[in-house]
Parts: C-alpha cells; structure tokens; sequence
C-alpha cells in the first residue's frame, strides 16, 4: 500500500511530509497559487472543489461554476503530471439538481482521470451507496474513489454493518482510497486513528495490497505523523 497527505493550500504542512509518504493530496481551490509545488517531486493527486466551495456538479444553475472548478483542476493536474483528480458528484440541494444533471455533467467531461467520491448519506448527497455509486459509473464512465468515512457515516445511517457495506464497495474496484479515523460514539469522522474507535486493522485487511491511500486525518503535523505510524504499523503487521 501506499500513503499519502492531503492538504488545501497548505505548503509548510507538506514540506514536513516530503520524505515520509509516497504521495501528495491537493485540494485545487480557483484563488490559490500552487506554484510551490514545484519544490516538490512526489507525485500528486488533485482535489476538485467540492460543496464547501459553492460547487455543486448536480445544479443546473451552476453549470459555469462548476465547469470552471473542475477545468482548473485538470489545468493544475496537468501542470503537475498528475494522474487522479478527485471530484464530488453533487448534492440535490433543491428543485434546480438531480441526478440526471451530474450525470451529464461528468458525461461531458472526457479526461480519463476523473475519479468520482462516494458522499455520506446527509443532505441528499449522490453516490451514497454501493448500488447508486455502481450506476453513476456506469453511466458516467468514470472510475471511482472510495472515502471510506463517508460509506461508514452511510452504513450507519442505513443501519448497516459497516464492514459489510465497505465490502459492497470495494467490489466497485476503486482507483484511489481516502481514509481517516472515525470516532462513531462520538459522531465525528476524518478525524486522528487515536481518537478513533472504528476496527482500522479490519478495514486495512479489505483494501487491496496495491491501493493508494490518502489520510484524511487531522491536519496537526505531530498527530499526522503518529497516523502514519499507526497505519503503517498495521499495515505490516496484515503482512
């Protein structure tokens, strides 16, 4: 397996990670200069904006908007030979959404690096389930980033067990992982695995040998750092 970090914009928060993962997560907001990763030669994964940036890829309304986040994050992808931009589907926020728009929408979009995120199941979020996450690709042709935070928040809204619905997905065979500690008592996700209380070795078990793995965990440095060596410490320990 590989690990990587993410970050917004956050330079300093990488250049303490440079010689400890295998990758970069960025997250490619329209304001931002990104020049400063050129100081850097891991490779990185892009982060389409997402609903936090007023982009909604199911909102008819917004079709400029949301064709200007996602052409700027394949202008950075490409400045910086990346291979995977992740991209939210949408949320069908009112009478102006639907399902049928994000599926036009990511239609119309040819680059073959597109990755499509699972949601939680709040807000009407697309892509919520194995099931609809499976005919979105289908239809769209896209590949698929599985958050697994995400289906667990799904799973429990579901009342589901959440290893089984993890498995649903992985069958989806999904290009790229995001993973962060969950504290499900608490009701607090993408948070360090030290204050998590989700089965993290169980779930490590499922996701194949192979997989790329962004930590979306704290955005401390020093709790970071223990995440990966937690991470990596069950990680040799499956092998």
């Amino acid at each position: 397996m590989k690990f990587g970090v993410k970050t917004f914009k956050d330079r300093d928060f990488l250049m303490h990670f440079k010689d400890k993962v295998d990758f970069f997560e960025v997250m490619a907001i329209q304001e931002v200069d990104y020049s400063f990763l050129r100081e850097f030669s891991l490779p990185i994964v892009i982060h389409a904006q997402n609903e936090n940036f007023n982009i909604n890829n199911a909102d008819k309304i917004k079709i400029k908007e949301n064709t200007d986040s996602i052409n700027f994050a394949i202008n950075l992808a490409n400045e910086y030979k990346s291979n995977k931009i992740i991209v939210h589907p949408g949320l069908l926020a009112d009478e102006n959404c639907s399902k049928e728009q994000a599926i036009s929408f990511f239609k119309s979009i040819k680059d073959k690096r597109i990755l499509i995120e699972n949601l939680p199941m709040k807000e009407n979020r697309l892509c919520a389930t194995p099931e609809e996450m499976k005919m979105f690709l289908k239809e769209t042709k896209k590949e698929f980033c599985f958050d697994i935070n995400h289906a667990i928040d799904a799973a429990i809204y579901l009342n589901k067990d959440y290893i089984e619905f993890i498995k649903k997905f992985i069958k989806l065979k999904p290009a790229h992982y995001h993973l962060g500690g969950q504290n499900i008592k608490q009701k607090k996700d993408h948070i360090s695995f030290k204050e998590s209380d989700i089965d993290l070795k169980k779930i490590l078990e499922l996701i194949p040998e192979d997989a790329e793995i962004t930590l979306e965990v704290s955005t401390d440095i020093e709790k970071t750092k223990e995440d990966l060596e937690i991470i990596r410490n069950l990680q040799s320990s499956i092998n």
